[in-house]
């Protein structure tokens, strides 16, 4: 048990990390499923849901043991990954695909929900609220989509029909490539009311995500922002480090070195490895009474975690609708004679005030739609709009217009990163 203590302390510090490969074909299961469910025993948050034993010659893969082990009132998340699944998306920020994330809007119209700034996709001109329609010229439906585009490997090329924000038909041909991603995908300031509003669109907590930020909230701070908009609607979490440095800009300023987030793990570890993680001090930083925030049912983890962990200190203004419920976390837990990494759901966190078990998720203050035909920062989109309209006039709707384009559920790409990866 002490190499295994010893081993926990380093992974609290460690990085979230990720990607996308095949796993080995021949691998010696029974020998893995061994290692993963005595791990499991020892640092599952609900290790006390566990059976007392297994038989692991009766599970075919990893996966078949996780998804029988999961405790299952609240885990939808434990996964197991190959090493270089893990290392990939989270650590070095790489993707293969497209880069654009879809999804369904009232009519069951597929539509583009973000485009990563560093793809053809955007290069070419395909942008937020766009139709795909066909692929390969074949009409294209939440069912066929994924076959039609093909492998997430490099080289793949798919000739796509869009309908752009006028419904004119766009074809496009698009070679999927290893991706650079850009977790700011959008920020300007707005003004509204007399206001400076900075907003920023901000969509995976990977390692590479702390030099824009910091380079986002250089100019918010330059320009004399008198309020902040957060628009995390499809970040599905990640890293905790990047959390803290993102909280850092938002109220390290004035609320630097105070308590902010509380681990609690299993009974088993509780007295060595419960603890409080302090706000990073940022003498750069924000100063203000209230920040706002936009969030889906995609919103989830580490989003959620910024979101309610400013509660606090200051106002904390929710817009959109209630969020994916994840107020718990992973860490990463290597088989070493293995290709493999463990993510099981290791500890619950809430905020400085106790708050959290939010697997409803957290409810929005400023109820709106999604509206997926407007792209980031139109003034019309309806979350963003709920948001400037309650900056201008501090009144609160109680009655929401479904936008005729609105967001009913995202597709996203099947298999364990989907949680995160919402791109393909």
């Amino acid at each position: 048990m002490k190499t295994r203590i010893r081993f926990l302390f380093f992974i609290l510090a460690a990085s979230f990390t990720l990607n996308s490969c095949n796993k080995e074909d021949d691998i010696p299961v029974e020998a893995i499923n061994k290692e993963i469910f005595a791990l499991m025993k020892d640092y599952y948050y609900w290790n006390w849901s566990l059976p007392a034993s297994i038989d692991a010659s009766s599970y075919p893969t990893p996966d078949d043991l996780l998804d029988a082990l999961r405790y299952e009132a609240y885990d939808r998340w434990s996964i197991v990954l190959t090493k270089e699944e893990f290392s990939q998306y989270f650590e070095e920020g790489i993707m293969v695909g497209h880069g654009f994330m879809m999804g369904l809007d009232n009519f069951e119209r597929i539509r583009i929900a973000f485009v990563y700034p560093s793809t053809q996709a955007y290069a070419q001109g395909v942008r937020r609220g766009w139709i795909v329609s066909k692929v390969n010229g074949i009409k294209a439906t939440a069912d066929n989509v994924f076959s039609l585009l093909g492998k997430s490997e490099i080289g793949v090329s798919n000739t796509i029909t869009f309908l752009d924000e006028t419904g004119s038909a766009v074809t496009k041909t698009l070679t999927k490539e290893e991706l650079d991603i850009s977790p700011v995908l959008h920020h300007e300031v707005l003004e509204r009311g007399g206001k400076k509003i900075g907003y920023l669109v901000f969509q995976d907590f990977i390692e590479t995500a702390n030099e824009q930020l910091d380079e986002v909230f250089a100019e918010f701070t330059g320009s004399g922002v008198d309020e902040v908009i957060v628009d995390m609607r499809y970040n599905g979490g990640g890293s905790v480090n990047v959390a803290e440095h993102l909280a850092s800009w938002l109220i390290g300023k004035d609320f630097g070195n105070q308590p902010f987030i509380k681990y609690e793990y299993n009974a088993d570890l509780a007295e060595i490895a419960n603890r409080t993680v302090k706000l990073p001090a940022n003498p750069d930083g924000l100063s203000l009474d209230r920040i706002f925030f936009i969030g889906t049912s995609n919103t989830a983890s580490a989003s959620e975690m910024i979101i309610n962990g400013v509660k606090p200190y200051v106002e904390s203004v929710l817009a959109g609708s209630a969020t994916h419920g994840k107020p718990v976390g992973m860490i990463r837990l290597d088989l070493p004679d293995y290709d493999y990494v463990l993510l099981p759901i290791c500890f619950k966190y809430s905020n400085a005030d106790g708050e959290g078990d939010f697997y409803d998720g957290l409810q929005p203050a400023l109820a709106a739609d999604d509206d997926i035909t407007r792209d980031f920062g139109n003034p019309e989109e309806a979350s963003l709009k709920a948001i400037l309209d309650y900056i201008e006039t501090g009144f609160i709707p109680h009655k929401i217009t479904k936008s005729t384009g609105y967001l009913v559920r995202s597709i996203e790409p099947r298999g364990p990163l989907g949680q995160y990866q919402k791109a393909l």
